[in-house]
């Protein structure tokens, strides 16, 4: 009989060049493409809109107040308190140093396999999918708010 794969976690790729204490060239060069699929209006910083589309695309769900609150104190963001790729890259360093499982979590969730190649040229674009659901959600909410409050109002 062959040997039994362990049912503990997925291999974490090398992320971290530990000689360097930064990432390696690869996994620098993955974690700013996905950042580029957030940055929708390509001004090199993620607004609350684009934050919260990543951390949908990520966890399902928007970025809480007080942790978008968190994320401006302790990383790079520019004069109206947008997340930069420099404090995109800082977040995601400071979770891979102590997390590397999320951080492989996430670059998964992207479409990239456990060596940091896409999965397929057919992966979805996460980034504007979500901000399109997001936007069409919230449409759908005002019309209906509208249509409540008309009612009402008879």
């Amino acid at each position: 009989m062959g040997k039994k794969k362990s049912s503990a976690q997925p291999k974490v790729n090398k992320l971290i060049d530990t000689d360097e204490d930064y990432f390696t060239e690869r996994a620098e060069a993955v974690l700013k493409e996905i950042f580029s699929r957030y940055d929708i209006d390509k001004d090199g910083c993620l607004s609350e809109k684009e934050l919260d589309a990543f951390a949908i695309g990520c966890n399902g769900k928007p970025f809480d107040a007080s942790s978008k609150q968190d994320i401006q104190e302790a990383f790079d963001v520019n004069d109206k308190g947008y997340l930069t790729e420099r404090g995109f890259l800082e977040m995601y360093f400071m979770q891979t140093s102590s997390e590397p499982q999320e951080t492989m979590k996430d670059i998964l969730a992207h479409g990239y396999d456990h060596s940091l190649n896409k999965k397929s040229d057919t992966t979805t674009d996460t980034a504007s999918t979500t901000t399109n659901t997001t936007t069409e959600t919230k449409k759908e909410e005002q019309q209906e708010e509208k249509e409540k409050s008309t009612v009402e109002n008879k």
